[in-house]
């Protein structure tokens, strides 16, 4: 297994762990093997889409992440952002900034020769997905925040066929592929110059977003 060039393919949604249950964990024993070339060597997070030509809606996260309690599982089925407000509640008595927003420093593993770049997230979201159990799949929903909100974030993004550097109008959807010519993407060993796309919104933490995430839910 290894990182390939980067698609904008949207992720197919998993209907149950067998269909996934080989990939998952092999891909569970590549996040923390690698090799990886480039500049990161230790992701957070790894998206099946990252690995995989016929993307599934899934993503595993690294023992470090699984030992902060980030998640329950190294396996994260069908996620999704089902509510982010553009701002939270801190309480009354607080001075803190209430605007839901932080900004990251983040590299992306699928562009392992590219330098960081600085990206708007939202810093409280409440989500929706699912985890493998003994009797199929478990759905979960919570509130994420932090570096865990960032990690599902960056994921989510890969699976609606969006990274961090580049964006097209149209990702191409799933259930387009079959006999489909493979999508145009840029990848870490190619300049941005000539690629024929755009670079991707900066500012992703607006109430626009927000409404966006609330019409694919």
């Amino acid at each position: 297994m290894e990182i390939i060039k980067c698609h904008y393919k949207i992720s197919k949604p998993v209907n149950s762990y067998r269909e996934i249950k080989k990939e998952a964990e092999e891909l569970i024993r590549f996040i923390h093997t690698g090799p990886f070339n480039g500049n990161w060597n230790k992701p957070f997070a790894i998206a099946h889409c990252q690995v995989s030509e016929t993307p599934m809606a899934f993503f595993v996260v690294s023992k470090d992440v699984l030992a902060e309690k980030m998640f329950e599982h190294f396996v994260i089925i069908n996620p999704k952002i089902i509510e982010a407000p553009a701002e939270k509640d801190i309480g009354a008595d607080s001075t803190m900034n209430t605007i839901n927003e932080i900004e990251y420093q983040e590299p992306c593993m699928s562009f392992p020769f590219r330098t960081t770049k600085m990206v708007k997230r939202y810093d409280l979201i409440k989500v929706r997905y699912q985890i493998p159990k003994w009797y199929g799949l478990k759905t979960i929903e919570r509130q994420l925040t932090g570096i865990a909100s960032e990690i599902f974030q960056h994921e989510y993004d890969h699976m609606q066929g969006r990274n961090i550097y580049f964006e097209t109008e149209t990702p191409v959807k799933w259930w387009e592929l079959i006999g489909k010519e493979r999508s145009k993407a840029g990848t870490s060993l190619e300049p941005a110059e000539g690629l024929g796309l755009e670079r991707a919104k900066e500012n992703i933490t607006n109430t626009s977003k927000t409404k966006d995430y609330a019409k694919k839910d």
